[in-house]
């Protein structure tokens, strides 16, 4: 059951030239790219030490195609220039439903003190047993009470964050915040959980709703964007929607840690829960969290942002 809820979650983008983006029946094997380019390596290996060269080389060619993009993103690096914007620590938790715990969730808040925390599948239930929990925090949900927590994400900011305004957006099946002002400065920081690609309707939403992304990420200054994507580094519609923006795990050697389902290694998931900072961004700090009662793992990251410019 976790394969195929894997398999059917992660493959709607190949290229577009297969015209597979479409079907959602299709969607995962572009998330597995990775896995099945490490199995290609490691059955040519095995074909290498049985003598079989010629069915090595093709097992390995494949291999290295599927794998190469995946391992060229472990590459460390840094900014040509260090960005002289504030310092921004963000914390993203795929709550499951509202069913994680709110008390582990709370120790790991007051622990590591982020300015932004993003929790999709939360709504004013979940905030309101986190939140007292979590001292110093102010918090927002997108959804009103009495809508299920699987239809809202949550937002909290803590006092370092400043005067921030949270507002609720629009775009997006599931209702998403916004958040400006105080750190962000001139910036805003989209908390959002976007459709998984499950069917085709939802598969529909969900490059709808990555393409409303890709345009949030074109605006001047450019946004972050935090929360569950339901997409991974290569899925082509996740790409094209970077606009001004990149991966805070990119350059970090994190990219290939997994985290859904928690359930599985780290080695063995697909990251889907990220953070997106402006390009010149510098990410000091990124961790994968386990998150008590959630089948996410949980994103910690500090940047240090640009310098804000013009809209």
């Amino acid at each position: 059951m976790i394969v195929d809820r894997v398999l059917r979650s992660a493959v709607s983008v190949l290229p577009r030239r297969l015209r597979v983006d479409r079907r959602s029946a299709l969607v995962g094997l572009v998330a597995l790219r990775p896995h099945l380019g490490l199995a290609g390596l490691g059955t040519a290996t095995a074909l290498l030490l049985a003598r079989r060269r010629r069915a090595a080389a093709v097992a390995g060619g494949l291999g290295a195609l599927a794998a190469g993009p995946a391992l060229r993103r472990l590459v460390p690096h840094t900014p040509a220039a260090r960005p002289q914007g504030p310092e921004l620590t963000v914390l993203v938790a795929n709550v499951l439903l509202g069913r994680a715990d709110p008390v582990a969730l709370a120790a790991t808040i007051v622990d590591r003190r982020p300015d932004v925390v993003v929790l999709p599948e939360a709504g004013a239930a979940f905030l309101g047993a986190v939140l007292p929990r979590s001292t110093g925090y102010r918090g927002w949900s997108s959804v009103p009470p009495g809508v299920e927590d699987r239809h809202g994400t949550v937002v909290l900011v803590s006092p370092r964050a400043g005067d921030v305004d949270v507002r609720p957006g629009r775009g997006t099946r599931l209702p998403h915040l916004e958040v400006t002002g105080g750190l962000l400065g001139l910036r805003t920081l989209y908390a959002v959980h976007t459709s998984a690609p499950t069917n085709p309707r939802w598969t529909r939403m969900w490059a709808d709703e990555l393409a409303l992304l890709g345009r949030w990420t074109r605006t001047r200054p450019a946004p972050l964007v935090a929360g569950d994507l339901n997409a991974v580094a290569d899925h082509r519609r996740l790409r094209d929607a970077l606009g001004g923006c990149v991966d805070a795990a990119d350059g970090t050697g994190d990219d290939l840690v997994g985290t859904y389902p928690s359930s599985l290694p780290r080695w063995a998931g697909i990251r889907i829960d990220h953070v997106l900072v402006p390009r010149g961004s510098a990410t000091r700090r990124h961790e994968v969290l386990d998150i008590a009662g959630s089948d996410h793992r949980a994103v910690l990251v500090t940047v240090r942002l640009p310098e804000d410019q013009p809209r």
